[in-house]
Order: C-alpha cells, then sequence, then structure tokens
C-alpha cells in the first residue's frame, strides 16, 4: 500500500499535463492546409467601375452534379467553403434590376431549367448554412445552357466586356448560366472627371483638354466641355485644345465657329500636329483639307519628308499627279535611309 500510495502524486502530476497540454493544443489556432477546393479570384474593370468575384472552385471528381450533388429547389453558396461573394465598386444593373455598390454574399437556388442568383447583404458567413432569405437584396433568374464541353472544376468568367457592359457566366459540369450588368458609364466618368479636375490636374492645360476630348469623342455633355477646353486653351493654346474644341463646336451645330477654331489650330500647331492631322484628314478622305494642312506644315519645316509624302499622297488621290510627283521627289531627299524604298514606290505610282 505504501508503494501504492507514493504513485499518486506522479498519477496526478501526469494528468493534469495531459489536460494542460489538450488545453494548449485546443487555443491554438489550426495550420492552414492546401484547400481541395481553391480559391479563386476574377475581376475586372469596366470605365472606372471594379467588378471581382471571390470564390472557392470545387471539382465534379465524377460526380452528377446538377439535381444530385446540388440538389434542385435548394439554396446553395455557388461555390465551396465560404461564401462566394460579389463585390462592385459603383451602382450597375443586373438583367435590368439595379445593385448598389459593395460586397454581397452570392447564393444560387438552381433549378433544372433556369438558375435564380440570390445577393445577400450578408457575405461573411459559412456558405449558405446561415442564409436567410430576409437578408436578400435582390433575385435574379435567368435561364441554364448545356455546357459545350464539361467542366470539371466550378467557374466564374466575364464573358461579355464592352464600354458600359459586362457579364458574368457561372460554369460547371455540364450546365452554365449568363448574368448581364450594365452600368451608367457615362455619368461614373463624368463624376470622375470632375473630381480629378478638382485636384492637381486643375492647373494642366492637358488635364483640361482630356477631359472635354473625352466627351467629344463620345459626344456627351458638351457644353461643359466646351467650358472645359476653354480654360485649357486659357492655360496654354496649342493645336490639341483647339482641335477638340472644333469637335465641340462642330456637334452643338456652329460650323462657322468649328472652321475658325480648327484655323487656329492650324496656325499654333507644330509641324509634327498638323502632319498627324493631316493624317486623319487623309483617313476621312477630306483630300483638300489634308493636302492644304501638309502644306501648312511644310511651311513650318520646309524638310519635314513626313508632310511631303503624305501631301504627294494627298495629291495622288486628287488626281494631281504632277504635283504628287514633285512632293514625293521632296519627300524622298529628305527622308531617312530606311524609308527611301517606300516613297521611290510611290513616286513610279505617279508616273
Amino acid at each position: 500500500m505504501k508503494n501504492s500510495k507514493s504513485y499518486l502524486p506522479v498519477l496526478f502530476f501526469m494528468f493534469f499535463m495531459v489536460d494542460v497540454g489538450a488545453q494548449h493544443f485546443n487555443i491554438h489556432n489550426p495550420i492552414t492546409l492546401p484547400d481541395k477546393s481553391q480559391q479563386s479570384i476574377i475581376a475586372q474593370r469596366i470605365g472606372y467601375t471594379d467588378i471581382t468575384v471571390n470564390y472557392h472552385s470545387p471539382g465534379a471528381r465524377g460526380r452528377v452534379v446538377w439535381g444530385k450533388m446540388v440538389p434542385y429547389g435548394k439554396v446553395w453558396r455557388a461555390g465551396a467553403n465560404e461564401n462566394t461573394i460579389l463585390t462592385i465598386t459603383d451602382d450597375v444593373e443586373i438583367e435590368g434590376q439595379k445593385l448598389a455598390a459593395g460586397s454581397y454574399g452570392l447564393h444560387l437556388l438552381p433549378e433544372e431549367d433556369n438558375w435564380t442568383f440570390i445577393f445577400s447583404k450578408n457575405h461573411t458567413s459559412w456558405g449558405s448554412y446561415f442564409y436567410q432569405a430576409d437578408e436578400d437584396v435582390l433575385r435574379v433568374t435567368v435561364p441554364v445552357q448545356k455546357a459545350v464541353e464539361m467542366n470539371e472544376w466550378l467557374s466564374f468568367n466575364f464573358k461579355k466586356r464592352d464600354r458600359g457592359a459586362a457579364s458574368i457566366v457561372l460554369s460547371w459540369a455540364d450546365r452554365s448560366a449568363e448574368l448581364n450588368l450594365t452600368l451608367d458609364i457615362n455619368e461614373i466618368a463624368l463624376d470622375n472627371i470632375r473630381k480629378q479636375l478638382r485636384s492637381d490636374a486643375y492647373w494642366e492645360w492637358f488635364s483640361w483638354c482630356q477631359a472635354a476630348d473625352y466627351c467629344a469623342e463620345y459626344k456627351i455633355n458638351t457644353k461643359e466641355a466646351l467650358e472645359w477646353v476653354n480654360k485649357s486653351i486659357q492655360l496654354r493654346e496649342n493645336f490639341s485644345n483647339w482641335d477638340v474644341k472644333a469637335k465641340l463646336l462642330k456637334q452643338l451645330g456652329e460650323d462657322e465657329e468649328a472652321e475658325k477654331a480648327i484655323e487656329r489650330a492650324i496656325e499654333v500647331g507644330s509641324d509634327i500636329y498638323l502632319e498627324r492631322y493631316g493624317r486623319r484628314l487623309l483617313k476621312e478622305k477630306d483630300y483638300d483639307q489634308a493636302e492644304y494642312v501638309f502644306g501648312q506644315a511644310i511651311k513650318k519645316n520646309s524638310t519635314y519628308w513626313r508632310a511631303h509624302f503624305n501631301r504627294g499622297n494627298a495629291l495622288k488621290a486628287l488626281n494631281k499627279n504632277k504635283e504628287a510627283r514633285k512632293a514625293f521627289e521632296l519627300a524622298l531627299k529628305y527622308c531617312p535611309k530606311e524609308r527611301k524604298a517606300q516613297i521611290q514606290n510611290n513616286l513610279e505610282s505617279v508616273r
């Protein structure tokens, strides 16, 4: 008995150490291991708007997915592990329904012929286990498509990418569905431009010219754009801002003022800018004006071979071969060695 009693403190100590060790093990975070359903992130910028889908991608692994592993009529997390999360940085419309900027838990209610995508304001829960319908922000139902080829891994991808639109396709196994997103690219762009013009960009002629030229390109916000380009000219007049002003005036139907603006652009423009403008006119098949502009570039720099060469092209298009030949000869005289063969071919074409 004496010997057995002597073991009690030892046994108590061992039990205490095992118990403490177990507690010690439990209070530490587990190690991170590779996910079987690996994390994927896709992102696309449309204009200023970033669209991101963060999800985990399960594999089919020979299983029947739709209607079996993913049952019909039951909300599913559209991925694996944590919530699948859609994040948008500006308001959009999804299949014509508004969705405000933010992050959303993306769930799926699949049926055989259509899928309902559910956007939940709760994007921090684990999968769809804690899904609550009263947290829905938007539901959108779209038709299901049969996949052209088997997709082993669940994936989200951007299919359509236009100036003010995009589409996201969810594909897995033998099925897929597409969500169409649209956004007011013009209002978003103008809001961002106005904010930038209140920063250091305010002091730069180029910033105001850029902003106005963007409007001219897409034929939007023309009157305010005209104010912007006038600010650019006030800071430093040059070919670029007068050219943009001419475009805007023409869009406003003020053709006479537009002509005056482009004449001023030609007056203040360098030989290089005039030659570029002349090439633009060639593409527009305005050969008379192109020939005139190339001539003005040559007045500013008589040895500018590009201006001589393209003036020759304009004259050739006008069937003025004799004058075109002289222009090509001058281009051949002043051009670098590597361009001589090209110009020689043009010269021979007007014999």
